[in-house]
């Protein structure tokens, strides 16, 4: 099933952002929904009088996916499991982090949630109707120039480290 839904294996890094999401956060909500109607308890950690909210958490698990990413790019996918769970978990609350009120229920999340999983779902699923809308507006989008010379940028930067790690990989073929 997995390999149906993702599109194609450029993608399978945002598809995997995109599944870590959902299983972190459509259960999360559930729970506290029924937390909310007095079916389950409290799971909440407290320490001496702070109660510390799952953003926290999420915020954790994005910092830690951030750094394992620049340390072990090789784990791609497995750090993106992570990353989606840490948005999940941060951005739950994201109207915590504007109005620093404790109310799990205001739009600012819930507008928060479905923005982050229609951006993932759209780069994902119709990442091509994009490329082509930008392509087709290049002549009067006023961004165009400049998101064209950072590809450019970011192609020789590929390049450089490419030739770098050839380098240290076999150093007796420098010439």
């Amino acid at each position: 099933m997995f390999n149906r839904l993702k599109r194609e294996d450029h993608d399978e890094i945002a598809f995997r952002v995109l599944l870590g999401f959902l299983v972190a956060f459509v259960p999360m909500r559930a729970y506290l929904y029924l937390e909310k109607l007095n079916i389950l308890p409290s799971p909440s950690i407290i320490v001496g009088d702070l109660h510390i909210h799952h953003f926290v958490f999420g915020i954790t698990a994005l910092a830690i996916a951030g750094y394992l990413s620049l340390i072990a790019p090789y784990f791609r996918r497995k750090i993106a499991w992570l990353y989606g769970i840490g948005l999940a978990l941060a951005f739950d609350e994201f109207s915590m982090w504007l109005h620093l009120s404790d109310d799990y229920w205001t739009m600012g999340s819930i507008t928060a949630i479905i923005l982050i999983g229609g951006i993932l779902i759209n780069g994902i699923y119709f990442a091509r109707f994009w490329k082509r809308i930008w392509h087709t507006t290049r002549f009067f989008n006023p961004l165009y120039p400049f998101a064209k010379r950072i590809d450019r940028h970011i192609k020789n930067a590929k390049i450089e480290a490419l030739i770098h790690m050839r380098q240290v990989l076999h150093p007796k073929e420098r010439s």
